[in-house]
């Protein structure tokens, strides 16, 4: 059934290799109007991870498009900055909330809060996330159950909490930030790899789930993007080799890359044209291959 959507979306002229799922939901809505708009009037967007890297760009699309925002992250100091910045250069209204996600309570805290602040949320999107370099073995157990807890289970308690509100209204769009890692195994990120070919497979369910709800739900799946975390994990690990240039995503394109295909209600979107041609040819190879592509991988990263 993925392979009939996928091959249907390319025959639909969205990109030769691109994965531009279409949502089963009502088209066109009115968020798909919204993303032609200059504005989006009384509508907002929470945003997780929303203090650097990929998050902070994407809190400066929303805004720019005329959604007021709650912007979450465990940083408040970084948070308030660019709530400062984004009132001012946007006009929109930012509620901050400091919290840390990767504890259990923090997902029904952050939804509570909302609730408690009378603010309805319209978009909710799924971008805080940690990843783990190095062989599974040597990384702390510690370690592998906060970066499941971060990438999966809030962001599962999330998309149920906030979920149901959308449905009840009849309208609302759901962006979980999976990777281009979800394809494959990825070996020295096996733990980090899996938690977002779980996203992946999540989001795609739910997008059918969803038909005819007026609710969508996208998984984009960028790259190697240009962020903080990525810098800071390689600083830490001294592992992972340096990128071509090429191949490196700019987290700001990507962003907008995220935010327009969560306003069609796209099912699926891998931005950037090599990562759509690598995905697209890793669907249809054998798995034994992707194993030894990941060896090959291990290798070149350290």
């Amino acid at each position: 059934m993925a392979r009939q959507r996928y091959n249907g979306a390319l025959d639909r002229g969205r990109g030769a290799l691109g994965q531009h799922l279409r949502s089963p939901s009502d088209s066109p809505s009115r968020f798909e109007r919204m993303a032609n708009d200059a504005r989006a009037p009384h509508q907002t967007a929470l945003i997780t991870g929303a203090s650097a890297g990929i998050g902070r760009e994407l809190a400066s699309v929303f805004a720019g498009h005329g959604f007021d925002l709650v912007v979450v992250a465990r940083r408040e100091p970084e948070l308030e900055t660019l709530a400062a910045s984004l009132r001012a250069g946007h006009g929109v209204d930012v509620s901050v909330v400091a919290l840390d996600l990767a504890k259990a309570s923090g997902p029904r805290t952050l939804f509570e809060t909302v609730r408690r602040r009378k603010i309805g949320v319209d978009v909710l999107v799924n971008n805080a996330g940690i990843t783990a370099h190095g062989d599974f073995a040597d990384i702390s157990l510690d370690s592998h159950v906060r970066l499941i807890q971060l990438n999966i289970s809030a962001l599962t308690a999330l998309t149920h909490l906030f979920l149901r509100p959308m449905v009840e209204r009849g309208h609302g769009r759901v962006l979980n930030l999976a990777s281009v890692s979800a394809f494959q195994p990825v070996p020295t990120i096996a733990v980090y790899a899996a938690s977002k070919a779980y996203v992946l497979s999540f989001s795609d369910a739910l997008a059918v789930e969803l038909s005819g709800t007026g609710v969508t739900v996208t998984a984009f799946c960028p790259g190697f993007t240009e962020t903080t975390m990525v810098h800071t994990e390689s600083a830490t690990t001294g592992r992972a080799a340096p990128l071509p240039g090429l191949v490196v995503l700019d987290a700001a394109q990507v962003a907008r890359e995220a935010y327009a295909a969560c306003l069609r209600g796209d099912a699926v979107q891998v931005s950037g044209l090599l990562n759509q041609v690598a995905t697209f040819w890793m669907q249809h190879q054998p798995r034994w291959l992707g194993r030894t592509i990941g060896g090959w991988i291990r290798q070149w990263g350290g």
